[in-house]
């Protein structure tokens, strides 16, 4: 049997997505446990996605991120595209940086809803935190240790993430 890819539309055009490493599926597992564990303690209406949500930019662009949080109440069962992530996050694979860092990085930024947007580094244990800035422009933070806060009392942890 024909195993069915997984893909994300880029400027209108069907692109197939890498198989995942064994690490990579771990971490993005990992965060998106952490995202769910800060949306419960701080008490947000929320939810958070693992794999397999994609995010509609544009009518010619969706991604797949590795983990979502939206806020507000649930989506409906039947919904299978998301347009208003709080937090996105990519778990980086060895062909993907480029993209992450970078055209994925400006299309999520055009979602009014996205404030944070995480880029995993599992090799260097590192996370790229794009977060909005007050004039509404994409501002870095490296995080290579601690908490990474996102506002409203929610946070995760580094050391959980990569344990």
């Amino acid at each position: 049997a024909q195993e069915l890819g997984r893909y994300e539309l880029i400027d209108g055009v069907v692109v197939e997505m890498n198989s995942e490493r064994a690490v990579h599926a771990r971490v993005k597992l990992e965060v998106a446990v952490q995202l769910q564990e800060a949306l419960l303690r701080s008490k947000i209406e929320g939810e958070v996605f693992g794999d397999g949500m994609a995010v509609k930019i544009a009518d010619r662009i969706v991604h797949e991120p590795d983990a979502l949080l939206r806020l507000g109440p649930p989506l409906h069962d039947e919904t299978v595209l998301v347009t208003d992530p709080f937090i996105v996050v990519e778990v980086l694979s060895p062909s993907t940086g480029p993209i992450d860092t970078g055209a994925k990085l400006v299309n999520y930024f055009k979602l009014p809803s996205l404030r944070h947007y995480l880029v995993v580094n599992t090799t260097r244990h590192v996370v790229l935190h794009y977060y909005r800035g007050s004039d509404g422009s994409a501002e870095l933070k490296v995080v290579e240790q601690g908490q990474i806060d996102f506002g409203d009392g929610l946070s995760i942890g580094l050391d959980e993430l990569f344990a």
